[in-house]
């Protein structure tokens, strides 16, 4: 097995052998778990920019509608960003078209296509980086102290969005390495031919 390639069909070594569901939105316990990560995450990023930047110049914007305005579509625009990227690399790793679907109230690339581990690892962390770094670069480019806040509170956005992957991630990486995982937004599939058949 290549460790990019991804099946359209489950091979028959891994066929009823189901070894996780892993479930990010649905099982109560494991939400509430990421919204927690979530929400201390942000507020150590946003004491972290209380260090950085001063507090202040966030009453002393000369356009607040414009910046709130630049604050509201850039939070929105990180999870769509995020998930476009996901659905591109799925298409690209796997050939096999994806779904953009909401699921709650966040837009989530799905695909019925069966990634390698390492392959599923990319699909998972890739978006986060590639929006981390473009807000990053963002970030020290732009001279106004108010609109570096404004970029700050949307990068604090983007990192906590990706909590879940990360979660997911981590996950992955402590199973056995021929695991298949077919990604469905926020539900994954994951075989293995060490698990037993159903």
């Amino acid at each position: 097995m290549t460790c990019m390639k991804a099946y359209s069909i489950l091979p028959s070594s891994h066929k009823g052998r189901l070894l996780a569901r892993i479930e990010l939105e649905r099982s109560k316990v494991l939400s509430r778990l990421i919204k927690t990560i979530q929400a201390v995450l942000a507020v150590v990023l946003l004491a972290a920019g209380c260090i950085f930047l001063s507090p202040s110049e966030l009453t002393n914007m000369k356009d607040p509608f414009e910046h709130l305005t630049a604050l509201m579509l850039g939070m929105l625009s990180v999870s769509i960003v995020q998930e476009l990227t996901r659905g591109f690399l799925m298409r690209i790793i796997s050939g096999i078209k994806p779904t953009l679907r909401f699921s709650g109230a966040y837009l989530h690339a799905g695909c019925e296509a069966y990634f390698p581990r390492r392959g599923e690892q990319i699909l998972n962390l890739f978006p986060l980086l590639f929006s981390t770094v473009v807000l990053l670069i963002l970030f020290f480019s732009v001279q106004d102290i108010s609109w570096k806040w404004m970029v700050w509170i949307v990068f604090t956005v983007n990192i906590c969005f990706g909590v879940g992957y990360g979660y997911a991630s981590m996950r992955f990486a402590q199973m056995p390495e021929d695991i298949l995982v077919m990604n469905l937004g926020p539900t994954y599939l994951v075989y293995s031919a060490q698990a037993e058949k159903e």
